[in-house]
């Protein structure tokens, strides 16, 4: 039996500098599992480790949490990064086991290919699912973000991490002991209120065309 899913592959950037290759292992088995326990009403097969550090890979039901899917890898396994690319196509093997070690078929085949482009590039993400406007829209969306992101410090990164938890300058400021007006420099300065804006946007699109493809769907 052959099905058309989502393949979601990732590769680790620059894998064979890691130095400590046990522990980056270690911490990105832990973020599979927090985005297997995080979106499972979304995963088919969950996201596990493919080849060593080089790929992680996963299969979804729906586009729905894509960004959200790509953005917590990228922030669990910073300082560190991972290009994504997203596949709508069939999977003809081993579909009914649910473990994606075991998959095969067209949308794992382009998916390497997919992936082999993008290590020539500076992108972090491609996706090819059938709609050529989604593709070149969801992908320009999130490249920009994650590329406004890189840049961000470790001290950005934490004050960021203290705000989304608390939801109040004030308790980050006196959580990190810095002013209040120092966390909202620091929020205006990465443009914390547009970025989040940006990304709600992209995260409601993402789930208006999942709505549409059940509405529609041929019977």
């Amino acid at each position: 039996m052959k099905r058309k899913f989502y393949v979601m592959m990732g590769d680790v950037v620059a894998s064979r500098r890691i130095k400590n290759r046990e522990a980056f292992q270690r911490k990105l088995d832990k973020i599979c599992e927090n985005v297997n326990l995080n979106f499972a009403e979304d995963i088919y097969a969950e996201f596990n480790i493919l080849k060593g550090l080089d790929e992680i890979g996963g299969v979804l039901m729906n586009i729905k949490s894509v960004y959200k899917i790509m953005n917590t890898f990228l922030e669990q396994s910073y300082p560190d990064s991972i290009r994504f690319v997203l596949v709508y196509d069939y999977i003809d093997t081993a579909v009914e086991s649910h473990e994606v070690s075991r998959m095969d078929g067209p949308a794992f085949h382009k998916s390497s290919d997919m992936l082999k482009d993008l290590k020539g590039s500076r992108l972090i993400f491609k996706m090819s699912i059938g709609d050529e406007v989604m593709d070149k829209m969801v992908a320009g969306e999130a490249n920009l973000l994650f590329l406004l992101k890189k840049d961000w410090s470790p001290r950005q990164r934490i004050i960021l991490y203290e705000y989304r938890e608390k939801g109040n300058q004030n308790m980050v400021a006196k959580a990190l002991g810095i002013t209040q007006q120092a966390v909202s420099k620091a929020l205006n300065r990465f443009m914390w209120k547009e970025i989040s804006g940006i990304e709600e946007d992209l995260n409601n699109v993402l789930e208006y065309f999942h709505t549409a493809l059940i509405r529609f769907k041929p019977y």
